[in-house]
């Protein structure tokens, strides 16, 4: 069961040594297993390998650290490693039942124990103990054909539910529908209407553009040209990342079921947005101007 899995995993980051606990829980299970650390940071990457491997999906946990040095506990930006985690050992747990997707599915995420906090309203954002760029660059999947990126995103002021969120699709610059197919899984998931994270051209733009972002949480599309939508774990009050006691276990579930249905649509050859509507954008718009921000 999901909800079994998730307190599984919530357990191990909440220890002192998760990246040694979750190093022996995928031994032996996972077809792909990747350490990577950048200074203080510590990545985990992970490849689950579909019996056919028409699509790639990825994963992505994003978040600054799932501990802060002068708190005790997981901190209320972990979800993004909380979710990616849940859903990567409910997988390999379906696998070991006889019960294998189609496609190939990346996970990313970040374990630290750890981060810095920058300038922003209402409270300071958290991000890794690494430039921001270089976060974003070792976090893409560029064989990846769609990515979910996860993030915590309660410390602001218009994205506020009791459950979580997501995003439109972001493809080339361009903020596209989300296809209806995604708002059902959506509504069947979590037994309500779907609640939408508003974005502003602001949050296409890299962090040292000086206008607001809700988060970073569409900041992968940068390095990406596959299509992103973006999982926000949200919430009615204004929280900051970096306070303890604020996990919301019936939405960490909900979203981390959300993602592994994704997946089974993906798999049944389902699209995330109409391609027609971007041509259609492109041809009497032209290409974004946004596009110019790219990164390599």
């Amino acid at each position: 069961m999901m909800l079994k899995t998730l307190m599984e995993v919530i357990d191990i980051l909440e220890s002192k040594d998760p990246v040694d606990k979750i190093r022996e829980k995928l031994k032996g299970r996972i077809d792909h297993y990747e350490e990577k650390q950048l200074g203080k940071v510590t990545y985990i990457k992970c490849l689950y390998k579909g019996k056919k491997g028409r699509e790639r999906v990825e994963i992505l946990g994003r978040l600054g650290a799932i501990q802060m040095s002068q708190e005790k506990g997981l901190v209320s930006d972990a979800d993004g490693a909380i979710i990616s985690l849940t859903v990567l050992f409910e997988l390999l747990n379906l696998r070991e039942k006889g019960i294998e997707l189609d496609i190939d599915v990346s996970f990313v995420t970040n374990i630290s124990l750890d981060a810095k906090l920058i300038p922003h309203e209402p409270f300071n954002f958290m991000v890794p103990l690494v430039v921001l760029d270089e976060a974003l660059k070792e976090e893409v999947d560029n064989e990846a054909n769609l990515i979910l990126s996860i993030d915590s995103t309660k410390g602001n002021r218009i994205a506020k539910y009791d459950d979580f969120a997501i995003t439109h699709v972001i493809k080339d610059g361009y903020i596209l529908k989300v296809k209806d197919d995604l708002i059902d899984i959506y509504n069947r998931v979590t037994g309500h209407e779907v609640y939408f994270v508003p974005l502003t051209t602001g949050d296409l733009t890299p962090m040292e553009y000086n206008v607001y972002h809700i988060s970073t949480l569409v900041s992968p599309w940068l390095y990406s040209s596959s299509p992103l939508i973006g999982i926000a774990t949200v919430s009615k009050q204004v929280i900051p990342g970096y306070v303890t006691g604020v996990l919301n276990i019936e939405m960490l579930e909900h979203a981390s079921r959300f993602c592994l249905e994704v997946l089974k649509y993906v798999e049944k050859g389902g699209r995330v947005y109409e391609e027609s509507e971007l041509k259609e954008l492109k041809e009497k718009l032209g290409e974004s101007n946004l596009m110019r921000l790219k990164k390599s």
